[in-house]
């Protein structure tokens, strides 16, 4: 909490903070109940749909390489840092400077699709 200016509390805090309604507190009737249900973070329907699947079946994610030089999803490769470990780079290039994520995520954050259309029409109005 900072200073009062002209007899008000200026804080970050949102007034629904500052009343004290989104504090994350909860009333807790029986300690060892609500001890046991906190850290549960599994859904146990979606857990029990896991166990009844074989892990061949479960769904998977597509990862992918983008190469920020060469501006296109790329196959990774193995490069050395300075100290000599084992760090992945651009598999044309070489160069570290990449993002790795689902490919259709990366598709979509960086524009692939309608950036090599422009560069398509740039070379076809360059010719």
């Amino acid at each position: 909490m900072s200073k009062k200016q002209d007899d008000r509390i200026v804080s970050f805090l949102s007034d629904i903070q500052k009343e004290g309604k989104a504090t994350g507190k909860v009333a807790i009737e029986d300690f060892e109940e609500a001890l046991s249900t906190i850290s549960v973070i599994m859904n146990e329907d979606v857990a029990q749909a896991y166990r009844d699947k074989a892990e061949e079946d479960w769904p998977t994610a597509k990862m992918a390489i983008y190469c920020h030089d060469c501006q296109d999803i790329v196959p990774a490769g193995i490069g050395k840092s300075l100290r000599g470990n084992d760090r992945t780079v651009c598999g044309a290039c070489g160069s570290k400077k990449i993002s790795s994520g689902r490919r259709e995520v990366l598709e979509s954050f960086y524009h692939i699709e309608e950036n090599k259309k422009k560069r398509a029409e740039k070379e076809a109005e360059n010719r």
